[in-house]
């Protein structure tokens, strides 16, 4: 009886344990993310939400498989444009839990929960749960989607072969094929990117069997893998009699334009490339020196869907002319299992010495925000990496780009210190085993930090300034103002509110390649009224056509925020 009572007890508490950090868990991960859906759409993110208001409207837009305009015009009768970002973060969630779930099996509960807590708090993951595509919550949702059916069809197809359940076994490991080759199917109707997934699957699956190949197993499965892509090209062609809003032209358009062609832009590559390291943070990519081999056994299609992903996306095809740092979001998931295994192999008990040398560390690294930077403006890019490479890292790095979000600065100085500590403590653990312990707490804090620096700039531009802020105070001036009747916008920022008063007059990019067509463009529009909105992040230097054709016109108006400054001009001379 007091065996039965104690047993009863010790379920409780453990039930009550377990809920609680199921609780905690999903507080973390939304309390990161919810205060960010009321952020502006910008530029693509504007365009995806506006186009899938109407089938038509997402047919003629969205160059990409069927499936995804679908999905987002199903998404926008859900929510609406006003809640958009809701859909991204519902998807960001299912990964979290299927995370969990996946590297419980793979790793034990230790691993899952790491990895589920790193991939909350990654800035990375952040940003991709509230961008309205599909690269960073959605395919990323489908993968581990993918692998958990693969994980069960794997375990179930070894205890078959070992005899251990006989029909029960196969009749359950056919229903997890089942479902593996439909959400493969759905992937790749989605975004063709998502060959990447079934790449990574098929690789995995013929290392983890090459001992057992034969040539008549290996020729089933090549022509299993026919019959996939002959499945999937009648879907294609099926999709497009039933649902005429889906043009297969446009799609295969798309997919040719990232061929080489007329040579690509590595200087772009580097930066979007640099970007996303920024965004992954120390707490991503440092502690990849930990990585044992027993780890990269437990997660190696992980690893080599990262590996695959930075080929495919790197050196294979020309991502140049694209939204690289959206694309390389791929990675969060397979870094965030990674680390969490190496955490959990590494972690025994804490020590409170460590924790404190974090702290301290942690805070001075943020307190060099705060000291006075200068703000570059975005031509020539040459210049900030002069500025890199002579060492006057007190400038604020812009963090913009054609996919979103509206712009938002970081300190560079506070980035590349964050990176150098990380790396020397993870060195120090490296070399000193009986210090790696303490080493890795000290890096989890210092990454905590990092990403709750970047997470607060996005979300509040409390420390370098707001963007959504100055452009909010910029639009409700444009909308009291009945002479204002259309205005050309820098970077395109505001595009949507100004879309939704009527008064969006175009967009200009402060590039030097586009002078000569702008010289002619906004000579016509000063005839009309002559109005620009001008939301300086980054700022437009002032020795450029930009700076000198600004520098004559009229303010009717400008606000600050921080190091964000916003002008309105009314350039008729």
């Amino acid at each position: 009886m007091y065996s039965l009572f104690t047993s009863i007890q010790r379920y409780t508490t453990s039930s009550r344990l377990w809920t609680a950090v199921v609780l905690l868990g999903i507080l973390i991960f939304l309390s990161l993310r919810l205060p960010g859906i009321d952020l502006p759409y910008h530029q693509d993110e504007w365009k995806n939400v506006t186009a899938s208001e109407t089938v038509e409207g997402a047919g003629t837009f969205f160059a990409h498989p069927p499936l995804m305009q679908m999905v987002f015009v199903v998404a926008h009768e859900i929510f609406g444009t006003d809640y958009f970002r809701i859909f991204p973060i519902v998807f960001a969630t299912a990964s979290a839990l299927l995370l969990y779930l996946v590297m419980r099996r793979r790793a034990g509960w230790a691993a899952a929960l790491w990895s589920v807590f790193l991939y909350a708090i990654c800035f990375s993951a952040i940003l991709g749960s509230l961008v309205p595509d599909v690269d960073g919550a959605i395919l990323p949702f489908l993968f581990i989607l993918a692998v958990y059916a693969y994980d069960r069809f794997c375990e179930i197809s070894v205890a078959s072969r070992m005899e251990i359940r006989g029909e029960v076994s196969i009749k359950a490991g056919r229903k997890w094929l089942a479902v593996l080759i439909a959400v493969l199917l759905v992937g790749f109707l989605i975004k063709l990117s998502f060959i990447l997934v079934i790449g990574t699957l098929l690789a995995d699956y013929v290392w983890s069997r090459r001992h057992d190949l034969t040539v008549k197993k290996s020729a089933i499965w090549i022509l299993n893998g026919i019959l996939f892509g002959v499945v999937y090209v009648a879907i294609l062609y099926l999709i497009s009699a039933v649902y005429p809003a889906f043009d297969m032209s446009i799609m295969l358009g798309h997919a040719n334009q990232f061929r080489e062609e007329t040579g690509r832009s590595w200087m772009q590559i580097a930066v979007q490339s640099l970007k996303s390291v920024m965004y992954l943070s120390p707490l991503l990519l440092v502690p990849l020196l930990f990585v044992s081999r027993q780890i990269l056994t437990k997660t190696r299609v992980f690893g080599v869907y990262l590996v695959l992903g930075l080929l495919f996306y790197l050196i294979i095809f020309d991502f140049s002319r694209g939204a690289l740092d959206k694309y390389l979001m791929f990675s969060i998931l397979p870094l965030a299992a990674m680390i969490g295994c190496v955490f959990a192999e590494i972690f025994k008990k804490w020590f409170i010495t460590p924790v404190v040398i974090g702290l301290v560390l942690s805070i001075g690294l943020i307190a060099l925000n705060f000291l006075p930077h200068e703000v570059l403006p975005l031509y020539p890019k040459s210049l900030w990496f002069e500025k890199v490479l002579n060492g006057e890292w007190l400038m604020l790095n812009p963090f913009n780009g054609g996919s979103g979000p509206l712009g938002f600065y970081v300190s560079f100085l506070f980035i590349a210190a964050s990176f150098i500590v990380s790396g020397v403590i993870a060195i120090i653990g490296f070399f000193s085993e009986k210090r790696r312990a303490s080493a890795m707490i000290i890096l989890l804090v210092i990454g905590i930090a990092y990403n709750a620096d970047f997470a607060e700039e996005l979300l509040f531009g409390r420390i370098n300034g707001s963007a959504p802020v100055a452009l909010a105070q910029s639009v409700a001036f444009i909308g009291s103002d009945s002479e204002i009747t259309q205005v050309i916008t820098y970077n395109d920022i505001g595009a949507g509110p100004l879309s939704l008063m009527g008064k969006y007059g175009g967009r200009f990019y402060a590039a030097p390649q586009f002078e000569e067509g702008h010289k002619e463009r906004f000579a016509g529009h000063q005839a009309s009224g002559g109005h620009f909105l001008v939301v300086g992040i980054p700022p437009l230097g002032l020795d450029t056509f930009y700076g000198r054709f600004f520098a004559q016109c009229d303010s009717l108006f400008f606000t600050v925020s921080g190091n964000v400054r916003a002008d309105i001009y009314e350039c008729k001379k």
